[in-house]
């Protein structure tokens, strides 16, 4: 099986000779029309995040964007999202782990063919930005990498006490209802809800945690807003 890098080299390495031959092709008494075609936005290590990167990131809605949010504010939090997700990735396989992940990509295949509005629809958007299904397949093995990650080594180091848990009843339940005049829900019908959001609460801060250490680890160089 090839390593996800041979993806990166070949492909971008084709990309910029497309790019250096399109430009080659104009003579001196012409005047192009300049557009972006790419654009290196953040390096990451040694593997650079390019203007179609976010581009496809928006294609398959890899953070949803807010309502009237701007579009150069959306594509910011897009390259910010795929940072992340670029810094988390190459964690797990500079560690060696991600080979040892049970990774379900073709779920989170469909589920981004899906946000994109289809195979079809996807398929024109990707020839209309100059992008390539591989292009899809990296970007799913990326997000279904990390989630397994998540999922299978750091959920189950989860554990919630009773005691957490009717902490969180007092804080969360009786003093903010206390001033009010509704009735408190007995701890017994709600305690699964606040074990799960207990859980979640844990899980964030691992996540968080294990980010924070594989930053220390890569070199990240921001070029974009």
């Amino acid at each position: 099986m090839r390593s996800p890098h041979w993806y990166d080299t070949s492909v971008r390495a084709l990309r910029i000779s497309l790019i250096l031959l399109a430009v080659s092709h104009f003579t001196a008494s012409e005047e192009p029309e300049w557009r972006t075609v790419e654009e290196v936005l953040a390096v990451v290590g040694s593997t650079p995040i390019l203007y179609s990167d976010v581009t496809l990131a928006a294609l398959v809605h890899l953070v949803e964007p807010a309502p009237t949010e701007p579009l150069d504010d959306y594509r910011s939090r897009l390259l910010s999202a795929r940072i992340r997700l670029e810094v988390e990735f190459r964690n797990l396989e500079d560690g060696g782990l991600l080979y040892r992940l049970e990774l379900n990509t073709a779920t989170y295949r469909d589920a981004m063919i899906a946000r994109a509005g289809g195979e079809d629809a996807l398929d024109t958007s990707l020839r209309h930005e100059g992008l390539m299904w591989p292009d899809v397949d990296e970007l799913v093995l990326r997000v279904a990498a990390v989630d397994a990650f998540v999922e299978q080594r750091l959920r189950p180091r989860i554990s919630v006490t009773m005691e957490e848990i009717e902490a969180a009843y007092q804080e969360l339940l009786v003093n903010e209802i206390a001033a009010s005049d509704e009735t408190v829900p007995q701890l017994s019908t709600v305690r699964d809800h606040l074990h799960t959001l207990l859980v979640e609460r844990k899980l964030n801060d691992e996540i968080a945690s294990w980010l924070e250490r594989a930053e220390e680890n890569q070199e990240v160089m921001r070029f974009g807003r």
